[in-house]
């Protein structure tokens, strides 16, 4: 039962909705907590700030993205082992979503977080132009040579048919054709990404101003195989592909790190499809949600932009590029030859892991209180959020070896936050039925419904939000519950038809 339709089942049970006195209709949304602040990295908070109030959007909108970049270049080099002993490891990647109808700087927010990030690809674009421009001047350097000693050899041959050519014939050692380094990915196919995972097996961040989209393609029947491929690169390991006519490309880490933007509404609706059964692997349950209020009233601001916190922010990202596993005093474990083999991790120090297993402790406790599939499911995702978070704030406030206490309690302290947007995006089948509640008493009081009318004449004028009979059915006995309507039951010989009217109450609101 949805949480809407259990508050109905409350309110009659106390008979709290006398005809005269309609109940205040629950909000459309859960309240979520403001994002933390102190839970940034020391050099990401000036430059979060900046921009947010520059550019009058919520802070989320600056601080997920960059917290999202900043460990996608931690998961390059190292992973987490939580527990002190078992072999237990989460990679540093991180999925996120940010949340907002039109029009309040989703995407300029989040392009101003990730133009670090769009440096470091243009760079390295840069340079493989380069490099790849010396290797085509080398392999035609090359030709030419052949074909000089082929010339050579011939005509060394006229004179004397017996003539050793073998050496000049010999063809210059193949030099390897350059990899580009790869940063960020937009818009490609899944095959596409497999082979850029395979090209840099340290992962990448995808970047998608609009989700609605990849969600939508990943969801048809025939993108069975692309989805199945999208939850691996979330959780890390091997990954093979084997094409006719592409051969076999194998991942050996598939490890991707994602970030982009949805409205609400989209959201919610992948949501409830999800619960009733299409796509319902977990997908938009592996990211981390931020959905936070709506800004207040728009102010402008028209100054100069915190010029000395965006070039720490951007001075991290050089950094953390730069870091080496060892740089990190990174553990790796020897396969059966003695070789290093697996991802090089670090484990928290014995204070961060106490606070670490108390949260764990209790939020195990809270997994099995979730009420839903879906909400369970996200929940049940920090157990590597957590972890991720705690080694990205640790590197990227320049940590190195086991994840410190502080960058622990920091991470502790997003987690709350982000469980309470998930908790308001799992709840969000309630804000289409309080809107559609809320439409119909619209249309009621305006005389665009009889009076009485019934369901029937309610979603056959399809309506926003008012199209689906079950929908209308929901807000029709929430409105019913609350006070708002009177409810009737005409015997018509067959199926007992119900009809609504306003309340006296409701007429005079």
């Amino acid at each position: 039962m949805s949480a809407a339709l259990q508050d109905l089942a409350r309110l009659r049970t106390a008979g709290a909705a006398p005809v005269d006195a309609p109940q205040p209709l629950p909000p459309e949304l859960l309240p979520v907590e403001a994002f933390p602040m102190a839970a940034l990295p020391e050099a990401f908070a000036p430059w979060v700030r900046d921009v947010s109030e520059r550019m009058h959007c919520p802070p989320d909108f600056v601080a997920v993205p960059l917290l999202v970049a900043g460990a996608s270049l931690v998961a390059r080099h190292v992973g987490i082992r939580p527990q002190r002993r078992t072999d237990w490891i989460e990679r540093g990647n991180l999925w996120a979503l940010i949340v907002g109808r039109p029009g309040i700087m989703k995407s300029p927010a989040m392009s101003q977080a990730l133009a670090p990030m769009d440096r470091l690809e243009a760079r390295a674009a840069e340079a493989f132009n380069a490099q790849a421009a010396q290797h085509q001047a080398e392999a035609m350097a090359a030709k030419l040579r052949t074909e000089a000693n082929v010339k050579a050899a011939r005509a060394k041959l006229k004179k004397d048919g017996g003539a050793d050519v073998a050496a000049m014939l010999a063809a210059d050692e193949e030099r390897e054709e350059p990899v580009r380094r790869r940063f960020v990915v937009n818009d490609l196919t899944y095959e596409k990404l497999g082979e850029i995972l395979a090209a840099n097996p340290d992962g990448v961040l995808s970047v998608r101003d609009e989700m609605r989209g990849l969600f939508l393609s990943l969801a048809r029947e025939e993108s069975a195989p692309a989805r199945a491929f999208y939850l691996q690169a979330w959780s890390g390991g091997s990954y093979t592909f084997d094409r006719i006519g592409r051969g076999t490309v194998t991942v050996d880490d598939a490890r991707l790190s994602m970030i982009g933007g949805i409205q609400p509404g989209p959201l919610s609706e992948l949501v409830q499809q999800a619960r009733r059964g299409a796509a319902d692997d977990g997908m938009i349950e592996r990211f981390l949600i931020s959905w936070p209020d709506a800004p207040g009233e728009w102010r402008e601001v028209d100054r100069w932009p915190d010029t000395e916190g965006k070039r720490r922010a951007w001075a991290t990202f050089d950094r953390l590029d730069g870091l080496t596993a060892g740089a990190l005093l990174a553990e790796r474990e020897d396969d059966m030859h003695g070789a290093p083999t697996g991802l090089p991790f670090v484990r928290f120090d014995d204070d961060a892991r106490g606070a670490f297993g108390e949260w764990r402790t209790e939020f195990e406790r809270t997994i099995r209180a979730a009420e839903g599939e879906g909400l369970e499911g996200a929940l049940s995702k920090f157990r590597h959020h957590v972890p991720a978070l705690a080694l990205a704030l640790h590197v990227i406030d320049g940590g190195a070896g086991p994840v410190n206490l502080p960058a622990t309690l920091r991470a502790l302290a997003l987690a709350e936050y982000f469980e309470s947007h998930a908790r308001r995006l799992h709840s969000s089948g309630r804000r289409t039925t309080v809107r559609a509640a809320r439409t119909i008493i619209d249309k009621a009081r305006a005389t665009a419904l009889p009076n009485p009318f019934t369901a029937r004449d309610v979603y056959r004028n399809q309506w926003a939000g008012l199209s689906d009979r079950a929908a209308v059915a929901d807000a029709l006995d929430m409105l019913a519950a609350h006070g708002w309507l009177t409810e009737a039951t005409i015997d018509t010989g067959g199926r007992p038809t119900a009809t609504y009217g306003l309340t006296e109450g409701a007429r005079r609101g």
